[in-house]
């Protein structure tokens, strides 16, 4: 089945796509990344395999892809609305399919309103899955700064490092750092694999042409520095050790050993000190940032064998 829908939750419409080969299928509801970078066509590509054992839910959330409108208060931009939002989604999804919980994966900035989500409203999920997952906000990017730094330092790449010690300073507490900043950080980043390991056009090179352009295109720029613009002092101070360290379902974390957008290292100290009736942190040796796109395979299998059992 597939089915798409504008649902209305917490007063504006948003776009929900539904895909699976049966409707009694266990409901996975997918958040994406960014703020602001829905993945809606990444997941489709690359991911197709998971309708046969799952109602596949894809949310653009609040601000980002179809859900992008100029006209979104921009009070609503908060961590908690975007919570509120998912929650009220899950009711709708659960309703509708006659189920009682869904399975929950959170990607990048996903995965810190979902573990926020999870851990505040356990009743309403089977498990939760966290892929590359965003853990404290202002040490996550003072250490992806820090590798990127260190690379362009070691390539001897002047330009890069030039650019980035013009923007150190903002990387300090209170330091003021912005979302231009951050676009400064990462372009750098993707060239030295801390995003992708290996070609990061290739990556949306496979995605059809129209969702490519529609999705990937003029629309980005605009969607993530609206939504990253008005929720990163939110994701700056977020810090999950504090906030989502005790969960009441099982958690899989399923992280890139390359991963320095969120880097690795963050994901394993927070798995470390997570309490749950039941954990497992997956490696995916030939990744960084994007698993589910860059062994797509091997993430398909696993994720279906690690919340199936099978």
């Amino acid at each position: 089945m597939e089915h798409r829908q504008r649902v209305l939750l917490g007063g504006h419409p948003q776009e929900v796509l539904i895909q699976g080969a049966d409707a009694r299928n266990p409901l996975l509801l997918i958040l994406h990344g960014g703020p602001g970078f829905a993945e809606m066509p990444l997941f489709t590509t690359y991911n197709a395999d998971l309708e046969q054992y799952f109602l596949v839910v894809h949310w653009d959330q609040r601000g980002a892809g179809r859900s992008y409108a100029a006209d979104i208060p921009a009070e609503s931009m908060t961590l908690r609305q975007l919570v509120a939002d998912a929650l009220e989604l899950i009711d709708w999804l659960t309703s509708r399919f006659a189920q009682d919980k869904v399975y929950l994966l959170g990607h990048s900035w996903g995965s810190l309103l979902g573990a926020t989500v999870a851990a505040e409203r356990p009743e309403k999920f089977h498990a939760y899955v966290g892929v590359g997952q965003l853990v404290a906000g202002l040490r996550n990017e003072q250490a992806s700064y820090a590798f990127t730094l260190r690379k362009a330092v070691e390539r001897g790449d002047t330009e890069a490092v030039s650019a980035l010690r013009a923007i150190e300073d903002r990387y300090a507490p209170g330091g003021g750092l912005t979302f231009a900043d951050v676009v400064v950080q990462r372009g750098w980043l993707d060239r030295f694999g801390g995003t992708v390991h290996g070609d990061i056009a290739a990556v949306f090179e496979r995605v059809p042409s129209a969702l490519r352009q529609e999705y990937f295109g003029e629309l980005l720029g605009i969607a993530q520095e609206f939504s990253f613009g008005y929720l990163m002092p939110e994701i700056l101070e977020s810090d999950l050790h504090q906030t989502a360290r005790a969960f009441d379902i099982p958690v899989h974390l399923f992280v890139g050993r390359h991963d320095q957008t969120t880097p690795a290292e963050l994901a394993v100290e927070y798995f470390d000190a997570i309490e749950a009736p039941s954990k497992q942190f997956h490696w995916f040796e030939h990744s960084a940032h994007m698993p589910p796109f860059e062994e797509p395979a091997r993430f398909n299998t696993l994720l279906t064998d690690a919340l199936l059992g099978g």
